[in-house]
């Protein structure tokens, strides 16, 4: 049953209820009663990377670039992310956030500038293909881990550092004892307007897969439980 390479898993195929599928290349996925995927434990491009062998064609994980709803994702063995109905990430949840080598980061600026442009319909240009977890730790380049997120809190540009996921981003790669039990909660506005027709994430309206606001809530060196917020529409 393994699919093509750059075809998602389980895609117009029944599935048994109650299954784990292991998967040649791709991980392990868990199904429901119902024979719906719930649970996927795989790999993103930044480990498929050192292994992969198909010539011309890229490691990016089309089971990540299309995420399914309601699902939970195990991702290098130690990211835990959390879809909604709609296939939307709306949860991050990982121990510690070290810096990786260079040789375990893959960044794709096709995919950046696509997921960018989802904002468009918002505020034309003003937004970029935002990484919740951070290249230089490990994230990877996936739509799963992706999210359109304003320039200005991407970036921490025009003033904005202060308050900026970039700031974040960096303060975690400057002290990662310092960031503990880190959970991120992502929120948008409200179900997609095409919330009836939605399959997966790639059917989401571009505009809807736009989120309102980041939260993040880590435990710091002293054991104290610490929260940020992140306004991703006027940042």
């Amino acid at each position: 049953m393994a699919p093509k390479t750059t075809k998602p898993f389980g895609d117009g195929v029944d599935l048994q209820p109650n299954t784990c599928y292991d998967v040649a290349e791709r991980g392990e996925f868990y199904t429901n009663e119902h024979g719906e995927i719930v649970h996927v434990e795989t790999e993103s491009a930044a480990q498929r990377q050192t292994w992969w062998d198909h010539d011309g064609v890229s490691p990016m994980n089309p089971d990540l670039k299309d995420p399914l709803p309601n699902a939970t994702y195990t991702v290098d063995g130690k990211f835990h992310y959390t879809t909604d109905p709609w296939g939307r990430t709306v949860r991050i949840q990982v121990d510690r956030l070290d810096v990786v080598d260079e040789s375990l980061r893959y960044r794709s600026e096709s995919v950046q500038q696509r997921i960018g442009h989802y904002g468009d319909g918002i505020a034309k240009d003003t937004y970029d293909g935002g990484h919740v977890v951070g290249s230089q730790s490990g994230g990877g380049p996936e739509d799963l881990n992706e999210v359109p997120m304003h320039k200005d809190l991407n970036r921490g540009t025009n003033g904005a550092y202060p308050e900026s996921y970039k700031r974040f981003e960096d303060e975690v790669a400057a002290n990662p004892g310092n960031y503990r039990n880190i959970d991120i909660r992502i929120e948008y506005d409200g179900p997609p307007a095409n919330a009836d027709s939605v399959s997966r994430l790639s059917d989401v309206n571009p505009t809807d897969r736009v989120p309102t606001k980041l939260t993040a809530e880590r435990v710091d060196e002293n054991g104290m439980l610490r929260s940020r917020e992140f306004n991703n529409i006027n940042p």
